[in-house]
């Protein structure tokens, strides 16, 4: 008896994530389990899925992907709109795709066998827009290299920006990069003056944004 194809699902809706097990069980998948953020979806690798589908707004979705190309799992990433942007996001993050949710529960059964026989599960109008998106950003990116620009982040400021966009504290980033808590405190005003961002909230935001470019 063939064995069925083992899936998981996290999704910050619930409505969403429920909806998509069912669906994907309708289709022939085991579901070993969804979740509402990546922390606890990470726990479901225990379970042994072979494809993870993963909204591409849920935080921590790098993390997610490394510990699930660890345990020998493909992440899809999902999304409700169909731009670049969030396709960019998920495809930097680790994801090998992106579905978006107005596609028929057919079209994501397919997908996922598809990455499961190692394809990429992008539709060819999302290719062409991702195709030109990176042709125009690439672009725009080296002539803004070659302006000077008093907003631009230093080296540590980038470093500290991306372990605040984790979740750690001041301590945590101090004792990581082996720095004091105040100088920590002072690279953070830094970051959130050039940001123009009210909080580190707000700033890990626009640092998920930026790597997506």
């Amino acid at each position: 008896m063939t064995e069925l194809p083992r899936v998981a699902v996290c999704d910050p809706n619930e409505i969403s994530r429920l909806g998509i097990a069912q669906a994907l069980g309708d289709h022939g998948f085991v579901v070993v389990g969804v979740a509402g953020d990546c922390d606890a979806a990470i726990d479901l690798l225990q379970g042994g899925p072979q494809v993870f589908l993963v909204d591409v707004v849920a935080p921590g979705l790098e993390l997610l992907a490394r510990a699930a190309q660890d345990a020998g799992c493909v992440v899809i990433g999902t999304g409700t709109a169909a731009g670049s942007d969030l396709a960019f996001a998920g495809l930097r993050a680790g994801a090998v795709g992106y579905l978006t949710k107005d596609l028929p529960a057919k079209a994501w059964a397919a997908a996922v066998r598809a990455a499961m026989r190692g394809e990429a599960p992008i539709s060819r109008a999302m290719t062409t827009q991702l195709i030109e998106a990176y042709r125009t950003r690439v672009s725009a990116r080296a002539l803004a290299g070659l302006a000077p620009s008093p907003h631009r982040l230093t080296t540590r400021e980038w470093e500290i920006l991306a372990r605040v966009a984790d979740g750690k504290t001041n301590r945590a980033v101090a004792e990581e990069l082996c720095i004091s808590v105040e100088t920590v405190r002072t690279h953070v005003s830094s970051i959130l003056s050039k940001l123009e961002t009210p909080n580190r909230s707000a700033a890990a935001v626009k640092y998920h944004q930026l790597v997506a470019i």
